[in-house]
């Protein structure tokens, strides 16, 4: 059911072990593990197709942790990096391609409303930053001074 994303998954980790410095490499995979986990409770309860749900989870931040690009270009960008894969891979029709990419850079737009996988995304990467500023927060207060 979802070979594709499997295919792409294993892709986009692949790049992720390539990251040199250590921190950087656990944020990229971390984050992007919690928006896929979080994207897929939100595209099943929503109807939303989820196979381009969580192949746009996989690339949302992309660029910024591939090229480390300003936050404010990370969204375009990383769009622009999925565009090229997934036409290169010949696994995705041109408008799956167009709707992954689009909800890839839109979704740093959290003020507009858009397309219901545009919105998936948006609430995904909401959720998995509250989960990790939780877990840091929960670490300082247990780490020895």
């Amino acid at each position: 059911m979802l070979e594709r994303y499997e295919k792409v998954k294993e892709y986009v980790y692949s790049q992720y072990a390539k990251i040199y410095n250590e921190e950087l490499k656990v944020a990229a995979l971390t984050h992007t593990a919690s928006v896929d986990l979080s994207i897929t409770f939100i595209a099943m309860a929503r109807g939303t197709n989820l196979e381009r749900a969580k192949v746009a989870a996989l690339f949302h931040d992309y660029a910024q942790f591939i090229d480390n690009c300003p936050h404010s270009q990370h969204a375009k960008l990383s769009s622009l990096h999925a565009y090229k894969y997934l036409k290169e891979s010949g696994l995705f029709k041109t408008t799956e391609i167009d709707d992954i990419t689009y909800a890839i850079r839109q979704h740093s737009k959290k003020e507009s409303f858009d397309s219901p996988l545009c919105e998936a995304l948006k609430d995904a990467d909401v959720l998995a930053l509250r989960k990790s500023r939780k877990r840091n927060h929960r670490n300082e207060k247990t780490a020895p001074a």
